[in-house]
């Protein structure tokens, strides 16, 4: 599903990935693991096609991908469904069908009767429920995910963790999931990836 061949990349002059060669096979949840300035998020740009490597291939398999990044980064003009709607619209899907998909995923994450509401009436974690409901509601075959919960307090962390488990059991797709906190990747991860600082 997801192929990386001796790909490097660098950022004025810094060498963040070296020659890193990875392969992610469909259905598979790999845990991306390390600090800051290792590549995480680098690795998933590659990924999602973002960003172009300066040496190897990364090749992907499927053009039907979700990112869910670290701000919920929602349309702050229009209201949690309309959110939804929009990826939804934006995949194909027609009025009718985007808004009963739309509906349906905002219930799965916990937001049933919250879809009129706008991103500043709306707490941090339920922001990053939008966000997770317009990520699945497009079916995607990849899902990307970084450090989507790592402005929350645990108690919200752990909740949308759950919600997160059970939407990856429930759906036929390969995650790649960045953290800095390898205790979030219990019971999700198939495959744990740690990346290491380079010693320049």
């Amino acid at each position: 599903m997801i192929q990386l061949d001796r790909v490097s990349k660098s950022y004025n002059g810094l060498l963040v990935i070296n020659r890193l060669s990875l392969t992610v096979n469909a259905g598979e949840v790999i845990g991306l693991v390390g600090p800051s300035g290792v590549g995480k998020t680098t690795l998933l740009r590659l990924v999602a096609g973002l960003t172009q490597p300066d040496a190897g291939t990364v090749s992907v398999g499927s053009s039907r991908l979700s990112y869910v990044f670290q701000e919920a980064r929602l349309l702050p003009w229009r209201s949690a469904a309309a959110n939804v709607a929009v990826a939804l619209q934006a995949s194909g899907a027609d009025r009718p069908t985007s808004q009963a998909l739309t509906q349906e995923w905002l219930r799965r994450v916990g937001l049933a009767g919250f879809d009129q509401y706008y991103p500043a009436q709306l707490s941090g974690g339920m922001q990053q429920r939008v966000a997770l409901a317009r990520a699945f509601a497009v079916q995607p075959d990849i899902l990307l995910l970084d450090e989507p919960f790592s402005h929350l307090d645990d108690g919200h962390k752990q909740e949308l963790l759950a919600i997160l488990r059970e939407l990856i059991e429930s759906a036929n797709v390969t995650v790649m999931y960045v953290t800095h906190t390898i205790s979030e990747l219990d019971g999700l991860a198939s495959r744990i990836l740690p990346l290491k600082p380079r010693l320049n």
